[in-house]
């Protein structure tokens, strides 16, 4: 029996060596761990890992043990270079590079670099522990990290180990454009660096989009009388051309980690791409007009019909072309980031939809970026039995009847929108408004138009219903719209006799909202190669709850005048201190951040709120509030707020911030409330509730 279990270990300690098992970034403090040899459980503190300024995800997680960091070994194969052979008789692990050879045993706080006994600081051996049944060998991360040339700091508020490249100088700043639309920006470096970016959309909160770079382990050198260096250290080089302002280079954080800032500021969006030149030590950022993205593909009722609904992050260029029992829809100038490259249909006209990236083809010139929508038909049916159009930033597809021709009403703006009707003959339209019942009113001839009685489903605190009434007994068509409170209408003067109606709308109640300089960020926990927890029943994600949650509390405060910026809208992982520089970078006024919980014993239920304990932010108020409202509109168990200083997000943003657990995926019960839509849009109403109790009774005040 020791054999055989002796064999499993080392089996599955292999297969961790061989790839790294992603799994969640966590949330609890400390976990319990289980000593391979001994079979003995005891609890450690877990700690976060960057390489580079990128977060390191591995199912067994970094951990303190004995006050000294111990990480998987798979961690010094995928990110330093290195190989690894196992001894199974002897119980050790070999690591080699081209130049050294490090010989670690299991329990033994000796090791042999190139032959050289050495012993492990505090004399702390490498370990083979397990965590939810996934078993690794663990090895001190300083020893190995500067073994092979790393250097690695200790980030003790964020309980953080920060493995970086040796320090570098940043000399230089280029700029060169690159074709009508292209631009290309070098930072010239005197060897090696890592770095993280992000693209910071100000734009949607009345700011200027930036691309941000930081590179850790780098100071500012920059000998050039063409580049302006300021007082305090800030070095700025003006560009003023191909939508670039300038570029800035800054100390974002001094020793220990010494990161160098990079800022290109940008008067329209643009897209960019990050790599290193080894052979010239340049950093180079390539700045160019933006891909539009096609970041999801559903099905659901548009105007009362059933749709394929193809949504990109800008307004969208496409072509369509005719297959016979397919139908082409070419996306132009795009990237792919859907979730689901495949999806069934099976309504009206539509079998499935099938999505992916298209390499050009004589069509198309070869640097084109496409993505290509393919519509399986039904039997028999064929691209008469379709309609597509656009919506704003979706393409639409009606697979299950026709629209109303030529009835247009979209949002503009959070409290803007506006009606526009083509009409196939000239007229006059009658328009009348009754004020008791704030209801707008237009007969329209119906020899000007063909419609069918219908009702659309509009409603977005502009306006709140908007109603088709084509009786056959009257000559005319009604259509009735009903204003929200707050909102004005104007009708656009087009003469007494014209083919098109518009009418734009504005709520100013919105539009005035005590809120409406108030922005909220609001990030979706996990994401991308971290799923979260997973439920023990559904098998539920939680980065998936967690998204969907954050839209549907955005929409809700949006529609109260709130600003709001998404750190993730889709299906992709964003660095911790990533998303907290977001926040602090657009000098938000709130931070929400959203989890679901899990619990080893599956009876615990209930909603939790994670706060720092930071007195100049005063974010206990802000847990303290948001967990009442959610006890009141959920009725859950009130599992507390709770102080949590190390957690990176809430800890280094600058304003009040708070984590929410919003119920266990380990209990099957609470799994299954939070897996239907309704549980959930009651969540997003809970820390709606929240959010604006706290500035009506804390900032507002």
């Amino acid at each position: 029996m020791k054999k055989l279990l002796s064999f499993l270990l080392v089996i599955m300690m292999l297969m961790g060596m061989q790839t790294t098992a992603f799994g969640a970034k966590f949330e609890s403090d400390t976990i319990e761990v289980v000593d391979g040899p001994t079979n003995k459980k005891q609890a450690v503190y877990v700690a976060n890992l960057l390489m580079g300024g990128e977060d390191v995800l591995t199912d067994v997680p970094t951990m303190l043990y004995k006050n000294r960091t111990l990480v998987p070994i798979a961690f010094v194969v995928e990110n330093l270079g290195a190989k690894i052979q196992w001894n199974q008789d002897k119980y050790e692990a070999t690591i080699t590079t081209g130049d050294k050879t490090i010989v670690l045993k299991i329990d033994s706080a000796t090791a042999y670099v190139n032959g050289i006994k050495t012993t492990l600081p505090d004399n702390v051996p490498a370990k083979l522990l397990g965590y939810q049944g996934n078993f690794r060998t663990m090895v001190p991360l300083r020893f190995v990290s500067e073994q092979l040339g790393m250097g690695v700091n200790w980030i003790a508020e964020t309980r953080t180990a920060a493995v970086d490249l040796e320090k570098q100088s940043i000399t230089g700043i280029t700029y060169e454009k690159k074709g009508s639309n292209n631009s290309q920006i070098r930072f010239k470096t005197s060897g090696k660096v890592n770095y993280t970016s992000m693209y910071l959309e100000g734009s949607k909160i009345g700011g200027q989009d930036r691309i941000v770079v930081d590179i850790p382990s780098s100071i500012l050198n920059v000998q050039d009388p063409t580049i302006t260096v300021e007082s305090n250290g800030l070095v700025r080089k003006s560009i003023g051309d191909n939508g670039i302002t300038a570029v800035r280079a800054s100390i974002f954080e001094p020793a220990p980690r010494n990161i160098v800032r990079l800022v290109v500021d940008l008067d329209k969006k643009k897209g960019f791409n990050v790599r290193f030149d080894g052979t010239a030590n340049e950093l180079i950022i390539d700045v160019f007009n933006p891909l539009n993205t096609v970041k999801d593909i559903v099905v659901e009722k548009r105007n009362s019909l059933d749709a394929v609904v193809i949504r990109t992050e800008d307004t969208p260029q496409y072509n369509v072309m005719d297959l016979g029992n397919r139908v082409v829809i070419d996306v132009l100038n795009a990237q792919l980031k859907a979730s689901k490259t495949e999806i069934p249909v099976s309504r009206g006209s539509v079998s499935r939809v099938r999505t992916a990236v298209f390499t050009p083809d004589q069509n198309y010139s070869a640097e084109d970026k496409i993505v290509r929508v393919v519509l399986d038909l039904e039997p028999g049916q064929s691209i008469d039995d379709v309609l597509i159009e656009d919506e704003y930033k979706d393409i639409l597809i009606y697979v299950g009847g026709r629209p109303l021709e030529g009835f247009d009403y979209r949002k503009e703006t959070f409290s803007k929108s506006l009606l526009k009707i083509d009409l196939q003959e000239r007229g006059s339209t009658d328009i009348s408004y009754n004020e008791s019942t704030k209801e707008l009113s237009l007969r329209i001839e119906k020899d000007r138009i063909d419609w069918e009685s219908t009702d659309l489903n509009i409603s977005d605190k502009i306006v709140e219903f908007i109603e088709i009434d084509s009786d056959s007994s009257r000559r005319y068509h009604e259509v009735k719209l009903r204003v929200a409170p707050g909102t004005k209408y104007i009708v656009q003067d087009n003469g007494d006799s014209s083919n098109q109606i518009q009418i734009d709308f504005e709520n100013y109640d919105l539009s005035n909202s005590k809120y409406s300089n108030k922005i909220i960020v609001i990030d979706s926990g996990h994401g991308g190669k971290d799923p979260g927890a997973a439920g023990v029943k559904l098998g539920l994600k939680e980065k998936e709850l967690a998204l969907d949650v954050s839209k549907r509390l955005e929409r809700l405060l949006q529609d109260a005048g709130f600003m709001t910026f998404m750190t993730r809208t889709d299906d992709t992982y964003i660095g911790l201190y990533e998303r907290a520089g977001m926040a602090n970078n657009l000098s938000a006024d709130l931070f929400v951040s959203n989890h679901f919980n899990w619990h080893p014993d599956p009876n615990v239920t209930g909603v939790q709120m994670l706060y720092n304990p930071d007195l100049g932010r005063d974010s206990k108020t802000l847990a303290k509030i948001m967990l009442e409202e959610s006890l009141k509109e959920l009725g859950a168990a009130d599992r507390k707020i709770v102080e949590r200083p190390n957690l990176v997000v809430i800890r280094e943003t600058k304003m009040p911030a708070v984590l929410t657990e919003l119920g266990f995926l380990s209990n099957e019960w609470e799994e299954s409330l939070i897996g239907s839509e309704e549980y959930r849009q009651r969540i997003a109403n809970a820390l709606f509730n929240g959010i604006t109790r706290y500035f009506d009774e804390v900032v507002l005040k």
